[in-house]
């Protein structure tokens, strides 16, 4: 095995079981996880897009917008943290404008504070299921990104997007969904009572969700011209590149979750979003 390999698998694994780790113990823990993920990405998301033309200004905004979004988080009030959040990205939105910037920067802001929110609201939703939601989506994205790769590997054929990313096919994309609907339906079996039919297709579409979330991060590299969104995962490269997959799967998670409730409440627990996802 050569060092690379080595230090991205011992990598990997030791950050694969702290995330577990967190995500079984939820609560505070749960929030400060996804709060630092949510800043990692919006830093990383900035860094690539204003590499050629940073600005202290859109930097000062966004991350007074992150921060709002992450103090919403902790209080419990995410759903209010969406809304400010959109705020925010408008007010950077026309700063950029004003100072000739691409829009970019406010479209980052919502990347990461979404992701933030969804993610902390499915675990912490207080339903009892929160573990379970979060798992779900772990094994989708996981089965989906090892059937993918072992897939397209095996069948190649077509490309799927080679303007965006060379390397994906076609065979590549249905392996992983095949590979995200055994996941879920794996996961789902083992912690819920919830119906087959419902699991198979909610599987399905975060599977999907989840290669549309690597596609678009790859065109964000490649609009750029950037190789990795980071160093800071050794042998992986950034956080983003790492969860570009789980940011998109667990926002459409969270938004069907809360479009079952029927209920938008900006208080945490007031939806039983986990509950509506998984529940019988």
């Amino acid at each position: 095995m050569s060092n690379e390999v080595l230090v991205r698998t011992i990598s990997g694994v030791t950050l694969g079981i702290l995330v577990l780790l967190i995500t079984w113990i939820g609560g505070l823990l749960f929030d400060v996880l996804s709060i630092g993920i949510m800043a990692l990405v919006f830093f990383e998301w900035y860094r690539i897009v204003l590499a050629q033309k940073p600005d202290r200004i859109i930097w000062l905004a966004g991350s007074a917008a992150i921060t709002a979004t992450g103090i919403c988080v902790l209080a419990g009030y995410g759903p209010l943290g969406v809304a400010i959040s959109m705020c925010g990205a408008a007010v950077v939105g026309i700063l950029s404008k004003i100072r000739g910037i691409a829009w970019w920067p406010a479209a980052g802001i919502l990347y990461a504070s979404f992701f933030c929110v969804a993610f902390s609201e499915l675990r912490n939703s207080g339903d009892g299921y929160g573990f379970a939601a979060i798992i779900f989506i772990f094994a989708i994205i996981w089965s989906t990104d090892v059937f993918a790769f072992f897939g397209g590997r095996q069948f190649g054929g077509p490309k799927l997007a080679p303007s965006i990313s060379p390397k994906k096919t076609w065979s590549g994309f249905f392996s992983g969904l095949l590979g995200g609907i055994v996941g879920g339906v794996v996961a789902a079996s083992l912690m819920t009572p919830s119906a087959i039919a419902w699991v198979v297709a909610l599987s399905a579409i975060l599977s999907i969700s989840g290669q549309l979330g690597d596609l678009l991060e790859s065109g964000l590299k490649r609009r750029f011209g950037v190789k990795d969104s980071g160093s800071l995962i050794p042998g992986h490269g950034g956080v983003m590149d790492r969860m570009d997959s789980v940011i998109i799967a667990a926002f459409v998670a969270f938004a069907v979750g809360l479009l079952l409730s029927g209920n938008l409440m900006i208080s945490r627990g007031g939806n039983n979003i986990a509950l509506q996802l998984l529940g019988p």
